[in-house]
Order: structure tokens, then C-alpha cells, then sequence
């Protein structure tokens, strides 16, 4: 049995009634006409209003009494789901999620099913989602707001998003692991500062790579991209898939420990690096500048989208300066490209950075002996296995150089992959300050230029 009167003098009133020969009055069309009085003119209704009035609006014989008691909190809460979801055209029942802490699997969640299920014979949910008590990080004990206070720690969700933003709130909530308790302090809190920046100036740099780009007519196919190009499309389509899933589970720290790795690892420290000279120096609608603008908007759209439910004034930001229509928190999520499905682009980039480790050891043990202070200055001698699969790759010297940012690579066959380095006799270009070897074009007075062949190319073909 579940008593559900409480005697209590705040809480929903139970709508019954008692005539002067203590007879009890509660049927269906009495509680319509108390739910329709509440509904016109507030709960408080029936506390304000003197007995005899509120009876007499109801129809009531004069001398009845109303019922003192309210209702159990569990019914009160356990029904909301017919208060919200049954009374509003926008929403649905089921509820896809109901969430709140543990505790409550004994208390909200159990009330809210057994009312559903005596009224509607199903539950009033798709998914219940648990999650564990913040604990200050220090005693690992449950925070409460007293407490807190007295130790001079906030827990008060505006002192942080007033102090640091909305933003890093957003995404500390996100970085935790919800399901267990999850320890809070300021310096805990101030840790995330640090992604927050490097996601968002990633988001910049790409932007202001993106400049002049039209993707209604600069777009280049997948088989016109270089490898670099198809190896960052091909990383995020990992992205894409493992967020979408995660977001799906829950995840949303592994929604921020994917996103964060790909911008810190992926795009920072190898593709931005790597493409940096061609959007530069190149000619502005080259082919390879025009294919990495192409990867990089792609990459824009995805993460934007991928960030819009946790980093949200940020990706809405990011949408509007990347000219998108709209709002970003009107989109979907992103479809993973299945023409980046594939791995090869990959296996060949990662034998790449196998490689590029051995010659930036050779590199620096020069730079340490002084020898040139650089890695653009280095002229590599690379000794690989004869057959070795990158043969071909590195043959051509306009790619080994841009992607190991070297002045000059010559390959040679040895028993294992080994390196040495030299500095370079190519002079610096004074544009794109690479150390290539010089154009033969004159200037007008008759002296070499300086500049390498390619800037010279671009800055001949821009004059006429």
C-alpha cells in the first residue's frame, strides 16, 4: 500500500472535501473543476481563497470543508511527465531521457514509473541517465551549499560563468566522468582553460586560412587532394563517427578527449604545420592551396557542429565568421564523409611521422652542435631499406621537403632507416623564406632576384 496523503501545511493539495455529516467528496468531475480553477488562476488558489468561497465556486453544498492534507511529493513529481508532455502539442511521450543523481532510482525514476505504468501501461521514459554527486576534491566528500560556503568555495554555477565564461563551464561539465562522483575545485576547474583556448584559436587559425575561399566553386574533388589533405579528412571521419557515437551514449567526455586530441595532435601540430607554406606562398587558386582550403572547410563544418551542444557561444561564433546561414544550434550533426572511409592516406602519413621522428633526431643533434639553427636550413640525407614503400613519395623533392620542412632530402639505401643532417648551400627566398634553389629570372635592373622558382612563378603570374 502507498499512503499518499501528507499532513503538511505547504505542498498540491489533495482536491477532496468533507459535508458537514463527514461524508468525503472526491470523485473525477470534482478534481476537473479544482484542476481547471488552479489552471485559471494558480496553485495558491486554494490557499487563498476563504473555505466557503472556494466551495461555493465549486458548486458545493454550503458548510463542506476541504481536505487539510496534500499529497505525497513522489505523486506530485511522479506525475509530471502528464503535466508536461500530455499538455504540450511540441513535446512527445515518452520522454527520451529522464535525468537526475543516484539517489533517485528509489525516489523520482520509481514514482514516475509505477504512476505511468497504472496510467498509461508503459513507462514514461526511453532512457534513464544517472549520474554521481560533486565532491569537494579535497575531503572527497559530498558538496553541500552550507558547507561550501563556510570554506569560502562557490559552488554557485554563475560565480564560474560570470569569472570564466560560459563556455569553460560547459566544457569542465563535459570533461568529467559523470557517472561517478565527480571531485570539484577552482583549480580543477581553471585545468580546462587551457583546451578551451587551444580548440577555439584552432577554430581561429582554420577560419583565417578559409579566407577567399568560395566552397560553391573552389571545392577540390578527393582524388585532386595531396596525401596530407586526405589524411586529415580521412582523421576526421574517425572524428565525426566516434563523437556522433559517443554523443549517442552519453559520452561527453569522450566527445572533448576526441575533439581535444584531434585539434592538439591532428591539425595543430602536423596539418597546419605542414600546409602552412602552401597557403601562404602559393599562388592564391593553386591546386594544393585550393584542396587543403577544401579539407579545412570541411573540418570547420564538422567541428562546429560536433561542438555546438558543449562549447555553445563559441561554435556559434565560429558558424557566423565561416559564413554559414542560420544558426549552428540549427543544424545537425555531421554525416561522416564515407569517401574518407578508408585508411591508406593514413597507413602512409603515420610511416611518414616514423620516419620524420628519425630525420628531426638527426636535426637537432646539428642544431644542438650549432650547425644551423633551423629545421628549414637542414639538407637530410635519409638511408632506407631497399623496397621500402615510401620510396616512390619521397622521390619528388617539392613533397619530402614540405612535409619534413627540410631544404633538400636525399634518399640513400641502407640496412635500417637512418638519417644525417647538413646544412643546407640553397639560399633563403626572401618571400616564403624556405631555402630553395633561386629562379633564374632577373629583375628589371638586371640582378637575380632571389626569389625560388615557385615564388617566382606566383609573383609573375599576379603581375600579369
Amino acid at each position: 500500500d502507498w499512503c499518499i496523503s501528507r499532513q503538511r501545511t505547504w505542498g498540491v493539495p489533495l482536491p477532496a472535501f468533507f459535508t458537514p455529516g463527514g461524508e468525503v467528496l472526491l470523485d473525477a468531475e470534482l478534481v476537473r473543476k479544482v484542476a481547471d480553477l488552479v489552471e485559471s488562476e494558480g496553485t495558491n488558489i486554494w490557499f487563498e481563497l476563504e473555505e466557503a468561497e472556494l466551495v461555493e465556486r465549486l458548486g458545493l453544498p454550503e458548510g463542506t470543508r476541504k481536505c487539510r492534507d496534500t499529497l505525497d511529493v513522489w505523486i506530485d513529481s511522479g506525475c509530471s511527465h502528464v503535466a508536461v508532455m500530455d499538455r504540450h502539442e511540441e513535446l512527445q511521450s515518452p520522454a527520451d531521457l529522464y535525468l537526475e543523481a543516484t539517489d533517485q532510482h528509489r525516489g523520482w525514476f520509481q514514482s514516475s514509473l509505477m504512476l505511468s505504468v497504472a496510467y498509461r501501461g508503459s513507462a514514461p521514459y526511453k532512457t534513464v541517465m544517472t549520474h554521481g554527486f560533486v565532491v569537494d576534491q579535497d575531503k572527497k566528500g559530498k558538496l553541500s551549499k552550507s558547507e561550501a560556503e563556510k570554506a569560502g568555495k562557490p559552488i554557485d554555477a554563475a560565480h564560474y560563468y560570470n569569472k570564466y565564461g560560459a563556455d569553460i563551464l560547459r566544457l569542465w561539465v563535459s570533461s568529467v566522468d559523470w557517472q561517478n562522483e565527480v571531485p570539484f575545485g577552482e583549480d580543477l576547474f581553471k585545468q580546462v582553460a587551457e583546451p578551451y583556448r587551444r580548440i577555439r584559436n584552432t577554430l581561429r587559425i582554420l577560419l583565417g586560412n578559409l579566407h577567399g575561399f568560395n566552397a560553391a566553386s573552389d571545392v577540390v574533388a578527393p582524388e585532386e587532394m595531396t596525401l596530407v589533405d586526405r589524411w586529415i579528412l580521412e582523421c576526421l571521419h574517425e572524428v565525426v563517427s566516434e563523437c556522433r557515437r559517443a554523443y549517442d551514449a552519453y559520452e561527453f567526455r569522450k566527445v572533448f578527449t576526441v575533439i581535444n586530441q584531434f585539434c592538439a595532435r591532428d591539425l595543430s601540430a602536423i596539418y597546419i604545420d605542414l600546409t602552412k607554406d602552401r597557403l601562404y606562398c602559393d599562388a592564391e587558386d593553386s591546386l594544393r592551396r585550393r584542396a587543403s582550403q577544401t579539407a579545412m572547410n570541411n573540418v570547420v563544418e564538422a567541428l562546429t557542429r560536433l561542438l555546438a551542444p558543449i562549447l555553445v557561444f563559441t561554435a556559434e561564433e565560429a558558424w557566423e565568421h565561416a559564413g554559414r546561414e542560420g544558426s549552428v544550434h540549427e543544424q545537425d550533426f555531421p554525416v561522416a564523409d564515407e569517401r574518407f572511409s578508408g585508411k591508406e592516406a593514413t597507413m602512409e602519413v603515420n610511416q611518414l611521422l616514423e620516419l620524420r621522428e628519425v630525420i628531426q633526431n638527426a636535426i637537432e643533434s646539428q642544431v644542438q652542435a650549432k650547425a644551423f639553427n633551423k629545421n628549414n636550413e637542414a639538407a637530410v640525407e635519409l638511408a632506407l631499406p631497399a623496397g621500402h614503400g615510401l620510396r616512390g613519395l619521397l622521390g619528388g623533392r617539392a613533397f619530402a621537403t614540405e612535409f619534413f620542412i627540410i631544404s633538400d632530402l636525399k634518399l640513400a639505401e641502407g640496412e635500417e632507416v637512418s638519417a644525417t643532417a647538413s646544412r643546407t648551400d640553397h639560399p633563403m627566398c626572401p618571400r616564403c623564406r624556405r631555402y630553395e634553389p633561386p629562379a633564374t629570372v632577373q629583375s628589371v635592373e638586371g640582378d637575380a632576384t632571389g626569389l625560388c622558382g615557385r615564388c617566382e612563378e606566383v609573383l609573375s603570374g599576379a603581375a600579369s
